[in-house]
């Protein structure tokens, strides 16, 4: 857990590639079914670039709830929370809290995840209330312009001259 943390904290994904399974599959907080390790460095590195990136850095702050459970020798599985800090690029600071569940998979001796899932809370998701701030904006921009608009016309309409 220790290795994933500072792999996802320092965007330093390639030294995970000894604790990922060859079926390796991860299910994102946002529904996304990535099955490699050069799939989710594309998916983590994506969400803090490109033309307008909403994200300057997440801090992921995950605790087990209880240690891993293994149902045979080479299987074992681990649940647990995660309150992830999230750095938006217009300075906003909000954190997210998730539940994330792991499997192991004994291989040559070694542990590998094999399969992690996360999932939020979607009615308390910093994410969709970065996305719903940025609509009231726009909807209050629009409602302005309309109101100038409206006030210019009406002007106008008041100054032309009357019919004979």
């Amino acid at each position: 857990m220790r290795t994933a943390i500072e792999a996802l904290n320092s965007r330093n994904l390639d030294i995970l590639a000894p604790y990922i399974y060859n079926n390796f599959v991860l299910v994102t907080v946002d529904n996304q079914k990535l099955t490699s390790l050069d799939a989710l460095k594309n998916y983590w590195n994506g969400l803090f670039s490109g033309d307008k990136p909403l994200l300057k850095q997440i801090e992921v702050r995950p605790t087990a709830d209880e240690l891993t459970v293994f149902l045979s020798d080479t299987t074992g599985v681990t649940n647990g929370a995660s309150e992830d800090v999230y750095h938006f690029t217009d300075g906003d600071v909000r954190v997210m809290k998730s539940r994330w569940t792991v499997v192991v998979q004994k291989n040559n001796d070694h542990w590998q995840m094999a399969r992690v899932h996360f999932s939020a809370d979607l009615t308390d998701n910093p994410l969709l209330e970065a996305t719903r701030r940025q609509a009231y904006r726009l909807v209050g921009m629009a409602a302005v312009a309309g109101l100038v608009v409206g006030i210019g016309l009406m002007w106008l309409l008041r100054r032309r001259p009357k019919p004979a």
